[in-house]
């Protein structure tokens, strides 16, 4: 289990999973599988979607990824944030989609 980090140093987290990599690679699943469980706790925290969605703002001004990268970005944090979907299920999708 991954240990509780303070909501600054996890939201920093968002950017860092994304950027660690190569500086232009695409985002994979499992970073984006990670987002979400980062996501979640973020929320599970009292941090509110507005700040969450800040990172995925400062991740599209850097100019690193595509509108449509960004765009799932967004989406993956919506929908772990409101619990449409939960990590394991994001990584599913998303695997399930490179796989077409």
């Amino acid at each position: 289990m991954k240990k509780f980090m303070p909501c600054a140093k996890q939201a920093a987290v968002i950017a860092f999973l994304i950027v660690s990599g190569s500086a232009f690679a695409a985002v994979t699943c499992e970073q984006l599988a990670e987002i979400a469980y980062v996501t979640e706790r973020l929320r599970d925290n009292g941090t509110p979607l507005a700040e969450v969605m800040g990172e995925a703002d400062r991740l599209e001004a850097t100019k690193r990824f595509t509108p449509v990268e960004v765009a799932g970005i967004r989406q993956t944090i919506e929908f772990a944030f409101k619990r449409v979907r939960n990590p394991n299920e994001t990584l599913l999708e998303c695997r399930a989609r490179t796989k077409q």
